[in-house]
């Protein structure tokens, strides 16, 4: 039938996004660990629904089978997972659709993976009732079977469901690795399939979700039972998970290598480090690396009270509180956690009640081991306003800068996006795009809507033309015009000189080096003739910016430092502290 061929199609598709999506959760290094030897990626649904489904009719039954080569691997799967697989499925196919892990191909006899004898009895487990009594339903067959089943897609379903009377909840706690008393414990389903030993012989481990509210939307047979607050809840819940931002899609390059390093050493030991201090421009993954470590702590420790806000919704609710009378609630919410994430904190700079209860709060979580990471779009000596006691706390932690990102990681992270969203881009157009944007990650996002929309409009594989006239305006746009006055804006600011003091003729070497420095971001930057620099910087000839350029080129070789206020900084930094202002680099 045509609406039977139709669906196959769709499910196929569906089958290679499921694939997609995993891919995408786990990283390549993963997927290829255990996935990338022979797994095959499926959909499979009932077939006599399918044929008597109407027009517009989805279905039911419907199933991602997972084949891999062995009982270890679909354990291993099955136990690091679970989630992954579920919330993939479930973005893709809704929640109707569930997933199977089949041990298949080329198996002369069958290998159960749960010990029990086989019965001629088939038994369903549809899960644990209210009063903790497991429900079941089971169907009777012949125990001998007259025709061995050659296709496995093509058996009845009261065929398939051949299993054994299993615990789910001893299956689950010795499968997965979770206790059975706790309330985590999965709604586990193991079939296995009663045919002779031939070369379709597979062993099936069926999983569904964690717990019996999203059984109840996910799972066909029990989706009707479900009050739409539940499936409002499952759904709310899966969005979030899909935006969450995992220490696995972390892309590491070498802008963000030294602060991937200092949240590697909080993750091996949590609170040993404290507070953990990162900052960078925007668009460089500061908040995804902090989010990112949170979660992970999260299920690494399994830590229940890990807090993730702003620094505006800190200042907000401590308001709140002022104004109120509540800072005992205010103060039991932000003190009693594990670890503490606030994003932003340069919000709260100038304020001093709101500083003074933030300095208090990282005392008592510093003092009880309890993990403090801040987020910053400046580095510490930029943040004016701070307060001395606040600066000697973050500069007993660890304090790490995260640059503009590299080419190759911004090559990376479009290659990335354009498999999420399924795009078909030639090799050649990412590294162009990749050369001539910026290093801002919220624009590699726009731009791969503009590559999805452009695609949708040929319907064909998008060449570099293609993608260069869909997104030049916002290459363009992603590279600031770095005009000369820019430079000397951000030198002053840098060394707290006054305007145009560059431009003196004084030749003190508080104002020297600054000078020598705007000269070779200018020699950078801008295509500004070394005749118009030296002019510009008080009517010096062009040999004075030839002999800056190649005194800065030395400092950054012999890494020299330079007198910055009270303190003395190396010239790389101080020059990534620049480039970041201008946001270039």
């Amino acid at each position: 039938m045509r609406i039977a061929h139709e669906v196959a199609v769709r499910q196929n598709m569906l089958a290679q996004m499921v694939e997609s999506t995993v891919r995408q959760r786990l990283g390549k290094e993963r997927m290829d660990l255990w996935f990338g030897n022979g797994a095959t990626w499926t959909a499979v649904g009932d077939e006599a629904a399918i044929s008597s489904a109407g027009e517009g009719i989805a279905p039911t039954g419907k199933t991602i089978r997972i084949g891999v080569a062995n009982s270890f691997m679909a354990d291993c799967i099955v136990k690091m997972f679970r989630s992954d697989l579920q919330a993939a499925v479930t973005q893709c196919g809704g929640t109707e659709w569930g997933y199977e892990v089949v041990v298949s191909g080329g198996i002369s006899s069958p290998k159960i993976v749960e010990d029990v004898p086989p019965q001629p009895q088939i038994t369903y487990h549809e899960g644990s009732s209210s009063n903790g009594q497991s429900s079941t339903s089971s169907t009777s067959i012949s125990p001998t079977v007259s025709k061995p089943a050659t296709n496995i897609s093509s058996m009845a379903p009261t065929q398939r469901r051949t299993a054994s009377d299993v615990d789910v909840q001893s299956i689950a706690s010795r499968v997965v690795g979770s206790p059975s008393s706790s309330d985590e414990t999965p709604n586990l389903r193991v079939l296995r399939i009663d045919a002779p030993a031939t070369d379709t012989s597979v062993e099936l481990l069926r999983l569904n979700a964690a717990k019996p509210s999203a059984v109840a939307s996910s799972h066909p047979l029990r989706g009707s039972h479900a009050s739409s607050d539940e499936l409002e809840m499952d759904r709310l819940l899966a969005v979030r998970k899909q935006n969450e931002r995992r220490w696995d899609d972390f892309i590491l390059g070498e802008h963000n290598r030294f602060a991937y390093t200092g949240a590697q050493m909080v993750l091996e030991r949590p609170g040993g480090i404290n507070p953990l201090f990162i900052h960078g421009p925007h668009g460089v993954g500061k908040s995804h690396l902090a989010q990112g470590l949170a979660q992970q702590l999260r299920h690494q420790y399994r830590m229940r009270r890990v807090l993730v806000l702003t620094g505006e919704q800190f200042t907000i609710e401590y308001t709140e509180s002022a104004r109120g009378g509540g800072f005992a609630n205010f103060r039991r919410k932000y003190r009693d956690v594990e670890t503490l994430v606030i994003d932003d904190v340069q919000f709260c700079l100038g304020k001093s009640g709101t500083l003074v209860e933030l300095r208090n709060t990282i005392d008592m979580l510093i003092r009880d081991r309890r993990q403090v990471i801040l987020v910053a779009d400046r580095g510490l000596h930029e943040m004016s306003g701070l307060g001395s006691d606040l600066y000697a706390r973050l500069s007993g932690g660890m304090s790490c800068s995260i640059e503009p990102m590299d080419v190759e990681t911004r090559q990376r992270l479009l290659q990335k996006l354009c498999l999420k969203h399924f795009v078909s881009i030639s090799d050649e157009a990412l590294d162009v795009i990749a050369k001539q944007c910026g290093g801002d990650a919220r624009v590699l996002h726009g731009i791969v809507h503009r590559l999805v929309a452009q695609q949708r409009i040929q319907g064909s594989t998008l060449n570099t033309d293609d993608a260069i006239r869909c997104t030049m305006d916002l290459v363009r746009a992603s590279q600031p015009i770095v005009r000369l006055n820019d430079i000397e804006r951000a030198v002053c600011e840098a060394f707290g000189l006054d305007d145009e003091m560059l431009r003196t003729k004084t030749k003190c070497q508080s104002v020297s080096q600054p000078r020598m420095l705007a000269m070779f971001l200018a020699r950078k930057y801008t295509r500004t003739a070394l005749s118009e620099i030296g002019e510009f910087f008080g009517n010096r000839q062009h040999s004075t910016v030839i002999s800056a350029q190649k005194k800065v080129e030395q400092w950054l070789t012999s890494d020299d430092t330079i007198q910055v206020g009270r303190n003395r900084v190396t010239v790389r930094e101080i020059l990534r502290s620049l480039e970041s202002n201008l946001q270039v680099g």
